[in-house]
């Protein structure tokens, strides 16, 4: 259960708190309000310790400069303020050295020549200069440079610049004569640079003289930007690469004077532009994406990278991954209101809406009210010191009552589910920042801990699990290039699919080009209480690495990795490294084929050789070099009535009972001796060959098999095809007296080389169909295909595999067996056929590494070994 913020303090004005703006290190809180004011809080002092008059009319309840977005600066000298009068206004902010007091300036007012309406949202962009804000009448404008041009401190033409900005502009709605045939006097010039507060000591004071009038250019100013009204926009780290969805990488080059935002609308949409600064210091935008449509108004929206957050209507928020556009997943909060405010710290969601706070935090959701009327702004700080609220984030919120108030979150993280390093980690996986590449076992280990914290469990819907798995792949995408990939792409996979990695490491077309599968999907942990360790927090003890993924794949991709890595920093890599990485894998690669098609000219024409570490030895001692698995058929058989549940004393034997048709139709799939019964099952099956009669004796003289395994035992599981019942359940409550409506069984079908898959597929569902008709029952059979995967079969005397031997021998002294597996990986055969490559798969762990289940492990040495191995593998084939 989240803990529930504690209320530090609250302010109270006469009219609604439409923005707030914090400064952190100045400890200070901007609130923008209804009537045209902005209130400076200390919240070192909780005193308001000024409050700055905007527009010039004099009347109280002054509403036609109603500040409707605040940002700042980084350094916080700067602050920006906008809204209802069309107006842009700049702000200097400092302390007096003399007695600490604040001092507020105005430097500037931007406007424009057209009429845009509200000025709804607004950004400061650091590395470019550029003030951008969106508008009532859907434009985008910005203005570059405005720091260097309010620092100029340009005198102001009293007639020539005043008389066009837009409250004094002729409006043919507002300043038509009317029926009265006159129409009200504009103000006095004066009144725009006449100061809101009584003369007071220089160190006290918040001056607007010497103003500076900036005009945004018509070329500027983006028209139609959206559709609707902008509500929103926020800024997205400058660093970032957005790519085409071909894989083409957009203005990749001179970054440092590149920035993006994302603009929020009334149509719905989400749009990316970018800001490019060239060497003459001017400013262009481009529209760099426009397909992420919320299909509602989007009110908010913030950034916590890789993911979109986007407040709508109806109290529901909508999370997208940014490397790809895809939809990630879909929150709402407990009532339906519209999400006007919307912050995420640390993976923390806080949403905003009339009746109160919603807190997200994995699965879990909090809601509170604070009691302020309909809310209508909040912002989530850090704090910056541990004396300062205890080193946590506060809240700040303002309401329609005029109400400013500011929340401790201390309880809210203090009972949160734990995590490793929670805080400090979260934050250097989003945002993917590095020491310079370092290469040995201690940095290893390192890179392995925080691949291991991300939770990337692919079965299920758990939003927890899927955005987890949206980071790594974003963690893998930085991780590559710094180690020096020369291209690194996260690559979209359909359906909303997870995405593949690909980094390039060399880039010679004179040199072989090697593959490297893996994934960085897992099993999720079950139990955790059947665990000695924290499943996703890696743990080295006694030699061995523990946690959730490190045999399975996790490790052995970091092994590759740093395989690659240590050849090119020797400068001795001497073939072209392609890192293809899934996140599917344990789902049976839903997408993955489709990713390899459509970006094959991203991954290569021309592939030489595909090699994974998807396996482990067939016992603790020896290594292995794998080069056949089954293939895989898995469904689901399900029967269902027209009618309800029944009940057995009142039904019973007149009720036409789907769990019985079941068993009738799983019955006839095999015989009394095993064989399955599905016609010309058998048909293209070859018996086991000679050669590989002779490496399965060898295993079993040199190895203990699981089981005191036989050769036959070893033929079946390896060469063989196979039927089993997998899983099954009924309809109802479980109680023996019901008859379930609905019966389902699991089957899986284990195919060897040389059966169609295609062919298995169509077979079986022909002949489950015509066992049913068989029957004449009136119920009703579905049959689903849940994944599948084809037979594969290596070439154990190929080159590549010799290679490979002769390098594990070198590593371990001991020869490595040549095994085949009965399990399936779907992967392997969808590379070689999309790539026309032959591939070959390095085991890395024993038989004990327990994958999939309960403590899983790996051993180190056979860790750092394969790192080794691979090293020259790549460099020798």
């Amino acid at each position: 259960m989240l803990g529930r913020p504690e209320l530090m303090h609250r302010w109270n004005h006469s009219h609604s708190i439409l923005s707030i703006c914090v400064f952190p290190h100045k400890k200070l809180l901007f609130a923008g309000t209804q009537d045209s004011k902005i209130l400076v809080l200390d919240k070192a002092t909780y005193n308001i310790v000024e409050t700055l008059h905007l527009g010039e009319s004099q009347d109280q309840a002054n509403t036609r400069s109603s500040v409707l977005c605040m940002d700042r600066s980084a350094d916080e000298r700067y602050l920006f303020s906008a809204g209802a009068d069309s107006l842009v206004r700049v702000w200097f902010v400092d302390h007096c050295k003399a007695n600490g007091s604040v001092v507020i300036k105005e430097l500037a007012t931007v406007y424009s020549v057209t009429d845009i309406g509200d000025i709804f949202a607004l950004r400061y962009l650091e590395a470019t200069q550029t003030l951008v804000f969106g508008c009532q009448n859907a434009s985008l404008l910005f203005i570059n440079n405005i720091i260097e041009k309010v620092s100029g401190n340009r005198p102001m033409d009293p007639q020539t610049n005043l008389d066009k900005l837009p409250h004094r502009r002729y409006d043919k709605f507002f300043d038509s004569l009317g029926p009265s045939e006159s129409a009200t006097p504009n103000p006095s010039t004066s009144d725009l640079t006449k100061n809101s507060r009584e003369a007071s000591p220089p160190c006290n004071a918040s001056t607007r003289v010497a103003s500076t009038i900036l005009e945004v250019p018509a070329e500027n100013i983006v028209r139609y930007a959206h559709n609707g009204f902008i509500y929103s926009i926020c800024k997205l780290p400058h660093e970032i690469n957005i790519c085409n969805t071909d894989g083409a990488l957009r203005d990749s080059e001179d970054r440092s004077v590149q920035e993006s935002i994302i603009s929020g609308s009334g149509d719905g949409v989400s749009k990316i532009w970018r800001f490019t600064k060239s060497d003459n210091g001017e400013v262009t935008i481009k529209l760099v994406a426009e397909e992420m449509d919320n299909d509602d108004v989007v009110f908010s929206q913030t950034v916590e990278f890789p993911f979109l957050y986007c407040g709508l209507g109806d109290g529901a928020i909508n999370i997208w991954d940014l490397n790809t556009r895809q939809l990630v997943s879909h929150l709402q909060t407990p009532t339906k209101s519209d999400v006007t405010s919307l912050t995420v710290y640390e993976d923390y969601v806080f949403a905003v809406i009339e009746e109160g706070i919603t807190i997200f935090y994995g699965d879990q959701i909090s809601h509170w009210d604070p009691y302020q009327g309909k809310l209508l702004s909040s912002e989530v700080f850090e704090s910056c010191s541990q004396t300062d609220n205890g080193g946590y984030p506060g809240l700040v919120a303002g309401g329609n009552d005029g109400s400013l108030t500011l929340w401790d979150l201390k309880d809210l993280f203090e009972t949160a589910p734990s995590t490793t390093n929670r805080m400090d980690f979260q934050r250097r996986s989003s945002w993917v920042t590095y020491k310079p590449p370092k290469i040995d076992t201690e940095e290893m280990l390192s890179t392995l801990k925080r691949l291991i914290a991300f939770q990337t469990v692919s079965q299920g819907s758990d939003t927890a699990y899927q955005m987890a798995s949206r980071k790594c792949a974003t963690f893998l995408l930085g991780l590559f290039k710094h180690f020096g990939a020369v291209d690194s792409q996260l690559l979209p996979a359909p359906n909303n699919c997870k995405s593949v990695v690909t980094a390039i490491q060399g880039k010679n077309p004179n040199n072989k080009r090697i593959v490297w599968y893996g994934h960085y999907d897992v099993i999720a942990p079950g139990d955790t209480d059947r665990w000695n360790t924290e499943p996703f927090n890696l743990t080295c003890e006694n030699g061995y690495l523990k946690g959730r993924g490190v045999t399975d794949n996790k490790g052995p991709l970091v092994s590759a990795l740093y395989s690659v890595t240590t050849l090119l920093q020797q400068d001795n890599l001497l073939n072209d490294v392609v890192f293809l990485v899934e996140g599917s894998e344990e789902i049976g690669s839903p997408g993955f084929e489709s990713v390899c098609h459509k970006y094959k000219h991203l991954i290569g024409d021309n592939i030489d050789w595909i090699l994974l570490s998807n396996s482990s030895w067939v016992d603790r001692e020896h290594p292995c070099l794998n080069y056949g698995l089954r293939g895989v058929v898995n469904a689901q058989l399900k029967i269902y009535s027209d009618q309800s549940n029944g009940h057995s004393g009142v039904n019973g034997g007149v009720y036409w009972e789907p769990t019985f048709d079941l068993l009738k139709v799983v019955s006839n799939l095999r015989d009394a001796e095993g064989r399955i019964k599905i016609p010309g099952f058998y048909d293209s099956l070859t018996p086991t060959s000679e050669e590989d009669s002779e490496r399965f004796k060898n295993i079993l003289e040199v190895t203990e098999l699981v089981n005191n395994s036989t050769l036959e035992n070893v033929i079946d599981n390896w060469t063989r095809p196979s039927l089993s019942v997998t899983a099954m359940g009924v309809s109802g409550s479980g109680n023996v007296t019901v008859i379930p409506k609905v019966a389902w069984m699991g089957v899986s079908i284990r195919i060897v080389p040389g059966q169609n898959l295609k062919t298995v597929k169509e077979s079986f569902i022909k002949y489950v169909n015509d066992c049913f008709e068989e029957i004449g029952s009136p119920n009703h059979l579905r049959v689903t295909i849940m994944n599948e995967a084809e037979a594969w079969l290596g070439d154990p005397t190929n080159h590549a595999y010799q290679v490979a031997r002769e390098e594990i021998y070198n590593a371990w002294q001991v020869e490595p067996l040549f095994v085949r597996e009965g399990g399936s990986i779907p992967s392997v055969r969808i590379l070689e056929r999309v790539l026309d490559a032959p591939a070959v798969q390095i085991p890395c762990g024993q038989s004990t590494d327990n994958a999939h289940l309960d403590n899983e492990n790996l051993r180190i040495k056979n860790w750092t070994n394969l790192a080794d191995i691979l090293a020259n593998v790549f460099n020798r084939l």
